[in-house]
């Protein structure tokens, strides 16, 4: 049996733990708290033991719920203890603090690259997002290529507010301000400029006969992946009767979307507002789902309809299969241990 890879957290206390009583992911599952499967391997992967034994410092919870002067004193214990320091920051968008040495994150932005960031696949309180699962699908196989590219979309367009004033904009700007760190953080700005992307690409597409577009917009309604019924079936309906899947961000700068769309094979059109992947130095992302820059969005059809075309029916079904397998790769009880591993082996 592979030796446990053991973490401190040097008795530092939980912040905001009426809200989050459990911890970060790891001491989340550690303490039984997440779902089972990953339960099961945070516990025989992770041992939580004191300081001298360590190898190396958890922040039991996230980065941006300690006080810069909390993080200093916490940085300057670490210190002294003289091992890798991990924290996790998932679903927020907060500089590294400067003593530690690795942050995970949902997302973050390659021009403000920092070393030792670490973007995490997102899930939210499950495996992963598995579709297949959830949906009970035990033999599953690819769609069939199509002469058309056919593209779905079913969320949320934005605020009232924030389409209206996108709308008196000039795309380009916009298109660029949904890549910049300051506006896409400003509340205010941000809906303006993020949520209103997804109208843009959507009508990009619908605006060229080689596209075959399916798409559900449902104006100022989010639904968050783990909420059920009616408006989720429609969800994912929708993401299976297509081949493609319009990706593009919302609050922060990634897409829950990904990450349900690779789970069911589809493929997925990430519009790239500086955001980054997981894995990106051992994975090749543009060899498998179709990235365009949103401040090259006016190319999206063309750069779709150049993709489709050069795939043949077998490739178009062997990439949906390579698809559905980076999926189960990024899955919470696979990714994390790969990490920690590289991090602390």
């Amino acid at each position: 049996m592979q030796q446990k890879l053991k973490l401190t957290t040097l008795g530092v206390e939980l912040a905001q733990e009426t809200g989050f009583p459990d911890g970060c992911p790891i001491l989340k599952a550690w303490r039984d708290r997440y779902s089972p499967q990953f339960n099961q391997v945070v516990q025989e992967t992770f041992e939580i033991v004191e300081n001298k034994e360590a190898d190396g410092f958890l922040l039991p919870s996230n980065v941006s719920f300690y006080s810069p002067k909390r993080l200093n004193q916490i940085g300057a214990m670490v210190a002294d203890l003289g091992l890798p320091s991990i924290g996790f920051d998932i679903s927020h968008e907060r500089r590294k603090p400067g003593w530690l040495d690795y942050i995970i994150r949902f997302s973050w932005y390659r021009s403000l690259h920092e070393p030792g960031v670490i973007i995490s696949p997102a899930f939210l309180n499950g495996d992963g997002f598995d579709l297949m699962a959830e949906l009970g699908i035990l033999d599953w196989e690819p769609k069939q290529k199509e002469v058309l590219p056919t593209v779905s979309f079913c969320g949320r367009e934005g605020g009232r507010i924030g389409r209206a004033i996108w709308r008196m904009m000039p795309k380009s700007l916009t298109r660029q301000m949904a890549t910049n760190f300051f506006c896409a953080t400003t509340p205010g700005i941000r809906m303006t400029c993020c949520y209103p992307l997804r109208v843009d690409a959507m009508q990009v597409l619908e605006g060229d006969s080689r596209i075959k577009t399916d798409f559900i917009g449902r104006g100022t309604a989010g639904l968050k992946p783990s909420v059920q019924g009616d408006r989720r079936h429609q969800f994912i309906d929708n993401l299976q009767r297509n081949a493609y899947a319009l990706c593009v961000r919302g609050a922060d700068n990634f897409s829950w979307r990904l990450y349900e769309v690779l789970s069911l094979g589809k493929i997925p059109i990430l519009i790239d507002t500086d955001c980054m992947l997981p894995l990106e130095e051992e994975i090749s992302w543009d060899q498998l789902i179709v990235r365009v820059p949103s401040t090259h969005l006016q190319e999206l059809p063309d750069r779709l309809w150049e993709w489709h075309s050069r795939l043949s029916p077998s490739e178009f079904c062997d990439l949906q299969r390579r698809l559905r397998l980076l999926f189960e790769r990024l899955t919470p009880a696979r990714f994390y241990p790969e990490v920690f591993g590289k991090i602390l082996g």
